[in-house]
This record gives C-alpha cells, sequence and structure tokens, in this order.
C-alpha cells in the first residue's frame, strides 16, 4: 500500500494525503448558488482547504457532465507595479495552462496568444470559450485577493460587464477565493490606492457577487461561523445576487 502524509503547505491528493471530504459540508449550498447561475465570493485563512475544495470540486462538476469548470489562480498578477493589460494577459494565459488539468480537449479555450493586449482581454476572453462551449463554463477563480489596486477594480469591472450575458455569452458562475473577503479590500491600506466615485461603489456593493462564506474553527473550506447563519443561508445568499445595472451611474 502507498504510504500517505499529512499534508499542510498546499493542495491535497487523496492519493498522496490524508484527507477529511472536501464535500462533507458546503456542497449543496455551493450547488445552489452554481445553479442560480450566482457570482460568489468564498474567502478563509491559510490552510482551511479552500484550493484543495476548488479543485475537487471543478473535478466533480465535470464528471457530473452538466458544466465545464475550472480552476485558476489569479496570484501570478498579484504586484503593485503590473499594468491591467499584462495582467489580462497573465489571466489568460493561466486559465488556458490549468484549464489543461480539468477538461477535455474539446472544452479547452482559445489560444490566448492569439489575442492582442487590452483592458478588456479577460472578459473577451471569457466570452469567446462560453460561446465555444456546448455546456456552461463554472470558473473558480483562486487568490483574487492578492491583487492590487487597478488590476482588481478592472477585474470585478470585466466580471461584472459580462455577469448579464451569461450562460451562453459568459461563465454561468463564478467564485471569487481568497484570505479576505474582497468586498472588504478597499479598507486594507495598500491595496486599493485610488478610487472613483464608481469604483468605490463597485466595492462597496460588489453585485452580483453574493455576501460568500465566512470560514468557521476546523473546517476545511469557508463556511458559516456565526451560530444560526447557515439556517438562513439559502435567503441570506440568493436574495442578494442582483447584478450592478450596467449603465449604473459614474
Amino acid at each position: 500500500m502507498k504510504r500517505r502524509f499529512f499534508n499542510t503547505t498546499g493542495l491535497c491528493t487523496p492519493e498522496d494525503h490524508y484527507m477529511v471530504n472536501p464535500f462533507r459540508t458546503y456542497l449543496e449550498d455551493i450547488m445552489r448558488l452554481i445553479e442560480a447561475k450566482q457570482y460568489f465570493v468564498i474567502h478563509a485563512p491559510r490552510q482551511t482547504g479552500k484550493t484543495t475544495f476548488l479543485h475537487s470540486l471543478a473535478h466533480r462538476l465535470n464528471q457530473e457532465g452538466t458544466y465545464v469548470a475550472t480552476v485558476c489562480s489569479l496570484e501570478s498578477a498579484g504586484y503593485p507595479s503590473i499594468s491591467v493589460e499584462d495582467a489580462n494577459g497573465l489571466f489568460v494565459r493561466s486559465l488556458y495552462q490549468t484549464a489543461a488539468i480539468f477538461l477535455k480537449e474539446e472544452d479547452m479555450p482559445p489560444d490566448p496568444y492569439a489575442y492582442p493586449a487590452s483592458a478588456q482581454l479577460l472578459r473577451q476572453y471569457l466570452a469567446d470559450w462560453c460561446k465555444a462551449l456546448s455546456k456552461p463554463l463554472v470558473l473558480l477563480l483562486d487568490e483574487v485577493d492578492a491583487l492590487y489596486d487597478d488590476v482588481l477594480i478592472s477585474t470585478l469591472r470585466q466580471l461584472r460587464d459580462g455577469f448579464q450575458t451569461r450562460p451562453r455569452h459568459f461563465p454561468q458562475s463564478v467564485a471569487l477565493v481568497g484570505l479576505r473577503d474582497i468586498r472588504s479590500t478597499a479598507s486594507v491600506p495598500g491595496r486599493i490606492i485610488r478610487r472613483s466615485g464608481r469604483d468605490r461603489r463597485l466595492m462597496s456593493r460588489l453585485s452580483p457577487f453574493s455576501p460568500g462564506f465566512h470560514p468557521g474553527r476546523g473546517t476545511c473550506v469557508a463556511g458559516s461561523a456565526y451560530p444560526g447563519y447557515r439556517a438562513g443561508f439559502s435567503a441570506a445568499v440568493l436574495n442578494d445576487c442582483t447584478p450592478i445595472p450596467a449603465d449604473s451611474p459614474g
């Protein structure tokens, strides 16, 4: 029998590591959000199993066959001096590379090198990919809170702008995952340096992103830390998942 180990330094795999069931508590809540075509936030401290959960969820969704699902880490663009255009290029190349871990050849995204640099590249790339798919796309974005300033604002804005065209022309559901709730990132010193009135409204409302999940003690994925919260979870989350109108005043 192959020997397994305890792991607290990154992605866990059942072949190599001792693991708890990543779906033991929160799968029903997550699936409800995906089926309702919601964009939502998951946040929890380090080493609580966020990345392991995302990988397990993507593989499960692909095996079930209703959705095309992939994970993508945005951490490679997590430094202050990067431009929006360069960050978008990193995002789409990372999407292409990591999609190969999860997807069949016919479900792969377009060649990222066929696209010129653009401040709207992420939105265009996702739109083109979704139009070519025969099933809705579920996109699980890890390390979102590593992004700084204009790159974070641009990423959220591109996702928001495509939201109303889902699921045929944009991902059916997007999870934004990280250490912190990105809705409060504007209050973190050094993260959002320059904010217009429109950007402040975007960060404060963040719809179509739901209130999301909060870390509980001993959980392997973000869950409720508040007594009684999960009892009203569905209404609390789904009722708040309304899109920002495309014509919101700036």
